[in-house]
């Protein structure tokens, strides 16, 4: 008997598997509730529960988009940006704040994982590339992306007939 299967993303073929699915869910379920109430159970964390994601936030202005992402205690040299096809992507690594054979975590919020991270953000407009500037201060990745001048808003003065 066959069993189903699903496509996964870049055309995969994988046999589907609802523990999977479910495991997903528990998983963006304990996401909300990190979210709202920054708690994580620790009871039923698994390693990958303490990965590390940082914060981003865009912001636009009539000339540029600004994009901060919260990265506290990564290295500047584990720090990457990228910008490829109005896609900017920061990853980077989170070395563990305390490591030992005898540290167990009871609590760990939202902001205190560790381990390698990516986040990406397409632009909705094009940008110059040539003028990209990010600069990263106690823990915070600035990063400023001027719009290219024709994705800039343009006033068209508009004559009415007598």
């Amino acid at each position: 008997m066959r069993g189903l299967v699903r496509r996964e993303p870049e055309s995969a073929v994988v046999r589907w598997n609802p523990f999977r699915e479910m495991e997903q869910f528990r998983r963006e379920m304990d996401e909300l509730f990190n979210r709202f109430f920054d708690w994580r159970p620790t009871t039923l964390a698994t390693p990958t529960e303490f990965e590390f994601t940082p914060a981003l936030d865009v912001y636009e202005t009539p000339d540029e988009f600004v994009v901060f992402v919260t990265a506290p205690g990564v290295s500047e040299k584990d720090l990457h940006v990228e910008l490829s096809n109005g896609t900017l992507t920061v990853t980077g690594e989170r070395k563990a704040l305390i490591e030992g054979e005898n540290v167990q975590a009871h609590y760990v919020s939202r902001m205190g994982g560790y381990g390698k991270f990516s986040v990406s953000y397409t632009l909705p407009t094009a940008i110059d590339e040539n003028r990209v500037k990010a600069v990263y201060k106690n823990g915070v990745l600035e990063v400023r992306l001027p719009k290219a001048e024709s994705a800039k808003p343009k006033t068209v003065k508009v004559e009415f007939e007598k």
